[in-house]
């Protein structure tokens, strides 16, 4: 079994055991509602952290190519035809099984009695002794009969073995090669044909009785006699009536429509297997689709099944996976984001998004590297972190929050120049290489210790006061916040002193420092009219009340009423949605709009504005809305002070976002339920009208677009756990969540 899900099984484990707080129950010391610039609020909506159903995904790719499941209907165990042989798997792993056939298993079936039956493409065998086929049968599929005994097919064969071993061939009826035989009653049978439904009464099925194609791939039969057909091109239900069949395409909810098989469980639920993916479908509504390698070896699927215990079972070109549930809190998912974060993504005290693997796949081949906003994504993690501490106290909370605090200090002392920022650090035996590429970007410290990166962003100037900001109210003990507001102010200092743009080293505007008024208000700056004018005027406010708030100068006051009320500031900000899409979206500055609003918010003391910012956030969230993000959910929530706030939407997410962090990448382009935008997004790709469920994508940053229908990632890099972290736990604090109950 891969190493990753060797690594993940252990941890899950241990939260199963309860050896983190879903299992123990009781509040953390800290949560409550929020006090902030005078203002006390308790959240309206509350979210209890009872126990949920998460879903995990354990693979054996070294089973090689697996074509069939089957359950055995007396002890209810699992076996799957594989390159390997016939495999039974036995709790914690698989035992080859001999069926009395000398090629490769293609198909396996149960029938009613527990007789266990196996074709390879050449033979059938029932319980290890084969049966008499005509000569020159290739059967590639077995399945039970009603009266019990076996349905054979194949490109030369069709017929049955009933009860007492004795074969009935169908061939010279149908005529045409068969894929699958099923019955609606005794005798009265079904076969998928490359030209059509074939049935018993000698009548071809065909899309001028409603099949999406005529190209069958499999039958069912439900429970509830439902007929069911799995095409080339999509799923159609045969309604007794009419004697016609009504489709089932990407317009009723299909995922993909390339069958390759069709099951049914206990439930009648329909266990879709595609070119692409699996898929499951209840009448209930229900739907579910499993793709990419979170989820399974290969995305050509052959066979599913779910077994007694719920978990559902994928046969593929490469291998087994089997999709577990396993009862979690909240609370045990972020211990286990918060120890893999930890313990994977931490380099010289930073936390960028993600870290690399040596190995695809392989979480133990893990090694990190800077990042070019190695201050915002460590920010952030430090206000995760910081909010962690608040909440539960713990000496691992504090440990985790002190070493990023330090690096992030270490960014402004770094560069020897009072108030400058470096945008990331490396060691100095790094800078040689560095420097003969961008001899101008990097810098050796006097003491050729460590190698600092220049040209800051305002980026890293949101991050610095978000999670600066947070770090000094809920984290710092009485030194280190002497020690933040001193930093804080240097950087303030700074900007005041250059006109409030960030000046890099040989004296000019770095790339994306500007806050100024002359940037900002130039009526012939596209960049700013068009798209930063309202989130940068929101950035240097809100730099500008931190350092208020943590220093009491006047200066930093008297600068922001300065730009807010003779640099039209203010007014920027009430606007700063219908600034950011007014030519594009770009979800990196939207997710900076939260943040900057965040600080600003939590800061501002006079009404006029708090109530102009909040004009600001209203349109804000509601374009970021529809995509049930928990990060600006939670924001919103805290800021706005509103009766509602989507805490349900963003709570599922926060639970349907998979355990398996590995950025495997990807499309869900070809999915036939998708909405595709007209419009390209601005990195010219293809993206969709509405957000995909969270359990069938990969985990993302929220400065990524979540309508893209493109992951990036190779199998070679992992998320750090920051993206969820964050609105956890200040949702935690803030009491939006609760702590977690039994």
């Amino acid at each position: 079994m891969n190493a990753r899900f060797l690594l993940l099984m252990a941890m899950v484990v241990s939260l199963v055991l309860g050896l983190v707080a879903c299992s123990e129950g009781g509040p953390g010391p800290s949560d409550g509602g929020l006090v902030d610039a005078g203002r006390i609020w308790q959240p309206p909506v509350v979210h209890e952290d009872t126990p949920y159903l998460q879903e995990l995904s354990l693979q054996w790719p070294e089973l090689g190519s697996c074509t069939a499941l089957a359950l055995d209907p007396e002890d209810a165990r699992i076996y799957a035809a594989c390159e390997e042989g016939v495999q039974l798997f036995e709790g914690d792993g698989f035992s080859t099984v001999d069926m009395g056939l000398s090629g490769v298993v293609l198909d396996l079936a149960f029938d009613e009695a527990g007789r266990f039956a196996a074709v390879d493409g050449v033979q059938l065998a029932i319980d290890g002794v084969v049966i008499d086929l005509p000569a020159d049968s290739h059967p590639v599929f077995v399945g039970p009969r009603l009266s019990g005994g076996f349905f054979v097919a194949g490109d030369d064969v069709a017929g049955y073995v009933d009860a007492a071993g004795g074969f009935t061939s169908l061939f010279e009826v149908i005529q045409r090669p068969s894929r699958c035989i099923v019955e609606s009653a005794p005798g009265l049978w079904f076969a998928a044909t490359p030209d059509g439904v074939f049935d018993s009464d000698s009548y071809i099925h065909t899309v001028v009785d409603g099949l999406p194609s005529d190209d069958l791939r499999a039958l069912v039969r439900t429970s509830a006699g439902e007929l069911w057909a799995a095409t080339g091109s999509g799923l159609a239900r045969f309604d007794e009536g009419s004697e016609t069949w009504i489709p089932f395409l990407g317009e009723e909810g299909l995922h993909y429509g390339d069958f390759l098989n069709l099951g049914v469980d206990g439930e009648d639920t329909l266990l879709a297997s595609t070119a692409i993916g699996a898929s499951r479908y209840h009448a209930d509504g229900d739907r579910r689709y499993y793709w990419g390698r979170i989820w399974l070896p290969h995305d050509e699927v052959r066979d599913m099944l779910r077994d007694e215990n719920g978990d559902l079972w994928f046969a593929t070109a490469m291998g087994l996976s089997r999709a577990q549930e396993q009862l979690m809190c909240l609370a045990d998912k972020a211990e286990l984001f918060d120890a893999i974060t930890a313990e994977r993504h931490v380099r010289m005290g930073y936390t960028s998004t993600s870290n690399a693997l040596r190995v695809v796949g392989d979480l133990e081949s893990f090694y990190n590297h800077d990042d070019d906003n190695d201050g915002q994504w460590t920010a952030m993690y430090l206000a995760s972190q910081s909010y962690r501490y608040a909440v539960t106290g713990s000496e691992a909370a504090r440990e985790t929050v002190e070493r990023a605090a330090t690096a992030m200090i270490r960014l402004e002392s770094v560069t020897g120049i009072p108030g400058f920022f470096a945008r990331s650090i490396v060691p100095g035996e790094e800078c040689p290489a560095r420097q003969a590429t961008h001899p101008d970007l990097w810098h050796l410290t006097p003491d050729g210790l460590e190698c600092w990166k220049g040209n800051t962003s305002n980026d890293e100037f949101v991050g610095h006061m978000f999670g600066l900001s947070l770090y000094y109210d809920l984290a710092a003990d009485a030194e280190r916040r002497a020690e933040v507001a001193a930093t804080v102010g240097r950087i303030l200092d700074r900007l005041i002193e250059n006109g409030f743009a960030i000046i890099d080293t040989d004296g000019l505007t770095t790339d994306d420092g500007h806050m100024d008024p002359e940037w900002i208000n130039d009526p012939d700056n596209l960049s700013a009219r068009y798209g930063d004018a309202g989130l940068n005027s929101s950035m240097i406010l809100g730099g500008l009340r931190v350092a208020y708030h943590m220093t009491g100068e006047a200066r930093y006051l008297e600068a922001f009423e300065n730009l807010a009320y003779d640099h039209g500031y203010k007014e920027h900000v009430s606007h700063i949605e219908e600034i950011n899409t007014a030519w594009h979206t770009n979800h990196d500055a939207e997710e900076m709009s939260f943040l900057s609003m965040f600080t600003l918010m939590r800061f501002e003391t006079e009404m006029e504005l708090w109530l102009l910012w909040r004009q600001g956030l209203e349109y804000l969230w509601h374009v970021q809305r529809p995509e049930r993000n928990p990060e600006f959910n939670v924001m919103y929530a805290i800021m706005s002070e509103a009766p509602r706030y989507d805490l349900a939407e963003g709570v599922a997410t926060l639970q349907n976002l998979p355990l398996d962090l590995i950025l495997w990448g990807g499309s869900l382009a070809h999915r036939l339920d998708a909405e595709p935008n007209p419009n390209l997004d601005r990195h010219g790709e293809r993206q969709n009208l509405f957000v995909f469920p969270y359990a069938e994508r990969q985990g993302m940053r929220w400065a990524e677009n979540p309508y893209a229908f493109k992951f990036d990632g190779t199998g070679a890099q992992e998320n750090s756990g920051t993206f969820w972290l964050l609105p956890y736990w200040m949702a935690r604090h803030h009491g939006l969540i609760s702590p977690p109950s039994p």
